[in-house]
């Protein structure tokens, strides 16, 4: 399984390098299709994505184990896979190349049985650009499963019960150029665009934590010249939320703060906040494999990122999101527990000889039904 992760680390599969990304498919779908499944292939807007399944055209199964291909960019030598004492290390390794090779390797140990269980496996390569022509285009499709492991979320094998909502937006403003030295001759649209970046802030409570929400500038851009007044400026912001009330407070202040000073408000995204019952029948078999084969008592973790859960939550599908033991994803020492990895292997395949067997007659079924996850649209 190692090997694997070691293929699929050393594939470059970020956004601006579609061939590494198309090469990465091209390895996790001829090991999938060579071991029995039937892969269905898609690509939208430039963003490949495969959905693998046990029986041709099955688009309902009871589990669909999802993950995503794509990486943030890292400097190249982050691409290949090391080991140090009991760590693994590279891009991607936990955010989330490792699911990748666990589900990979375990349709090669099952590769002889694979048609006593009902499940699917989806892999996108959009997540860390919003997931809108993966997961999302993927659901509307028809790929709608009883249940969907995500493991995206929930740190060291504290399963996800709560990851706050979401908004991206770009807020861009209008002035007049004129030359440096006569300012009052244009209309500076930085010195606009700093304005309305400090009322918005103000929104929101300092310091961040997680408990409140939050706003991030992520980029700015104005002006052409040292030596002439900016007749454009541009901002990206991503706030995190802890309510949908409080995201609609926020959301209403934004575009009254930005029509009053005549710059421009754009929504680029607006994500669901995702909640997860840890007693609920799809979570808690999960809850109860991770505490048998870790010795981790799971009692739940929040989290202020988002993840493709929030798509599966649309469709009023359960989404359960974990990660094994690691940590420093999107940075440089974007590590994972060697151990760990294989414990999370172990733990879903005990998932699936649980809820994903095909039910003989006289054998009794888990019922996926009993309780679902509420989403907010």
């Amino acid at each position: 399984m190692q090997d694997i992760l070691a293929k699929l680390v050393s594939f470059h599969t970020t956004e601006d390098d579609p061939q590494a990304m198309h090469q990465a498919f091209d390895y996790i779908a001829d090991f999938l299709a060579r071991r029995g499944l039937t892969i269905e292939r898609f690509d939208s807007n430039g963003h490949e994505s495969i959905v693998a399944t046990i029986r041709p055209g099955e688009k309902t199964p009871k589990v669909m184990l999802a993950a995503h291909l794509d990486v943030i960019p890292a400097p190249d030598e982050l691409f290949m896979l090391r080991e140090e004492e009991g760590r693994l290390y590279g891009r991607g390794v936990l955010d989330m190349k490792f699911a990748i090779a666990a589900y990979m390797q375990l349709v090669d140990d099952l590769q002889d049985r694979l048609e006593d269980y009902d499940f699917a496996i989806m892999i996108t390569g959009d997540e860390e650009m919003g997931g809108l022509d993966g997961t999302a285009a993927l659901l509307k499709e028809g790929y709608l499963p009883r249940v969907a492991i995500l493991p995206d979320g929930g740190d060291n094998w504290q399963m996800q019960v709560l990851s706050k909502g979401f908004i991206y937006g770009k807020i861009r403003a209008y002035g007049k150029a004129a030359h440096g030295s006569r300012t009052w001759l244009g209309d500076n649209a930085i010195l606009k665009l700093i304005d309305v970046l400090a009322q918005v802030r103000e929104l929101f409570e300092q310091p961040a934590r997680m408990e409140v929400s939050t706003l991030n500038i992520g980029q700015f851009h104005g002006g052409e010249a040292t030596n002439q007044v900016a007749a454009e400026a541009e901002a990206s912001i991503d706030c995190r939320f802890i309510s949908d009330d409080d995201k609609e407070r926020v959301l209403q202040a934004i575009e009254t703060i930005c029509s009053r000073s005549d710059v421009e408000f754009d929504l680029l995204l607006n994500g669901a906040e995702h909640r997860t019952d840890l007693t609920s029948s799809y979570a808690e078999p999960l809850a109860r494999h991770i505490e048998a084969v870790t010795g981790t008592h799971v009692t739940g973790w929040s989290t202020p990122a988002a993840s493709d859960a929030r798509y599966f939550a649309d469709h009023n599908i359960p989404c359960l999101s974990v990660y094994p033991v690691g940590g420093s994803h999107h940075g440089p020492e974007e590590w994972l527990d060697a151990t760990a990895f294989e414990q999370f292997k172990i733990v879903i395949q005990r998932y699936l000889d649980e809820v994903a067997k095909t039910t003989k007659p006289g054998e009794p079924t888990l019922d996926l039904e009993a309780s679902r996850i509420t989403a907010t649209p």
